[in-house]
């Protein structure tokens, strides 16, 4: 074996050794080799390594037994040792968060601006003044800035760092990462919102083992990503899993990317608050961006009985149904895992999901793959860029 091999190898391993930490928390170094499949002395030397890097340190761990016996020796992450930064662009609102080696965001803040009057050259002044101010008001984070990352809705080119086309911005086929890497002298990672939010369930404890799993994410638009052998996969360059954007019927209603019948142009925010207002008297909003009070309070309305708002919901739920059968039937996955601020009125679409799903497609078909939501009780797309950028940590 060459010498470039062993040390291409040594430093897989060594990534596996902090992605299972940064995963589960504090381990036994024991607990780790039986997690990753490496034997005791090849755990050994990483961690000793990492120690000494000072990138772990050791933990007394839980006592073996009932409080008796010596505490296990645990070795943890060094949470302060490194730092990202990720940038969450979206239609009108930038979202600058700082993670900490563990993954966790220990700051972040909210910019509102006008996202869809930027062409590229001030697109990039404006995220990179943005960035710049938000690290300034955190030193010490910056002093360990190791890499940054950008989610963003729509189809991106993540080998080139291109947004191809996004519903935030007025201009196709633009680059975000060259001028960051270069203004902050670190490696930057861009992926779409939905992707992140895949990377993100992924790295939860009880999803890390799931080799084969499809996220869909609704909320203003619908998402896709995908887990295939238990990585995330994103296409020849980028654009896989755009759920939302493949067909329900060709002659339905326009969708935000402009073309007709999307799955987005059923179940997205924007399509039901179009629908809505058409009937209901609700407020006066951005109908191409109605705000979390405002789809609030249609789900709410839904659930206190009103006809026609519970059957706009029943019917997403049912294109919603079709679109998941399509998957059950080319990928048959594990799971298929419904998220975002949409699912505040999933219990409002699960009976037309499973309708949708029974009449597109045979039971043998649907076979053991389980559907369920999982709750929008934090942005996950942030967590999910946050860990993404990390992969630059080795």
């Amino acid at each position: 074996m060459k010498k470039n091999d062993t040390e291409q190898i040594r430093a897989a391993n060594r990534a596996d050794v902090i992605n299972a930490l940064r995963v589960f928390g504090p381990l036994a170094r024991v607990d780790i080799g039986q997690i990753i499949h490496l034997s005791p002395a090849t755990i050994t030397a990483i961690t000793a390594d990492l120690v000494n890097d000072g990138i772990v340190h050791e933990v007394k761990g839980p006592s073996p037994s009932a409080g008796r016996g010596r505490p296990r020796v645990l070795i943890d992450l060094n949470s302060h040792h490194a730092s990202v930064l990720g940038i969450k662009l979206s239609i009108n609102e930038l979202r600058l968060m700082l993670g900490d080696l563990k993954g966790n965001i220990v700051a972040e803040s909210v910019v509102v601006l006008k996202t869809q009057t930027h062409d590229q050259a001030s697109l990039n002044a404006m995220l990179i003044e943005q960035a710049q101010r938000f690290m300034s008001q955190h030193p010490e984070h910056a002093k360990r800035l190791v890499s940054l990352g950008i989610a963003i809705q729509g189809f991106v080119d993540v080998h080139r760092g291109d947004v191809v086309w996004s519903p935030a911005l007025n201009i196709k086929n633009v680059n975000l990462t060259e001028a960051l890497q270069q203004a902050f002298g670190c490696p930057v990672e861009l992926a779409n919102d939905a992707n992140c939010i895949a990377h993100a369930i992924h790295k939860l404890p009880n999803y890390s083992r799931c080799n084969n799993f499809v996220v869909i994410m609704i909320g203003y638009g619908v998402g896709g990503g995908l887990v295939v052998n238990g990585a995330p996969y994103s296409g020849h360059f980028g654009a896989a899993a755009e759920f939302g954007h493949t067909k329900y019927s060709h002659e339905g209603p326009q969708c935000a990317c402009g073309r007709r019948g999307c799955i987005e142009a059923y179940v997205g925010d924007y399509a039901l608050y179009r629908d809505a207002s058409a009937v209901m008297d609700l407020p006066a909003t951005d109908r191409r961006h109605p705000s979390e009070r405002q789809m609030q309070k249609l789900t709410d309305m839904a659930q206190d009985g009103h006809a026609y708002a519970s059957g706009l919901f029943n019917q997403a739920g049912r294109v919603l149904g079709y679109g998941i059968a399509n998957i059950l039937a080319l990928m048959s996955p594990e799971r298929v895992v419904v998220t975002g601020p949409g699912v505040r009125a999933y219990a409002l679409m699960e009976a037309g999901i499973h309708e949708g799903i029974d009449e597109a497609l045979v039971p043998e078909l649907v076979g053991r793959s389980e559907i369920h939501a999982y709750p929008w009780s934090e942005d996950m797309t942030g967590k999910g860029i946050i860990a993404l950028a990390l992969k630059h940590f080795r």
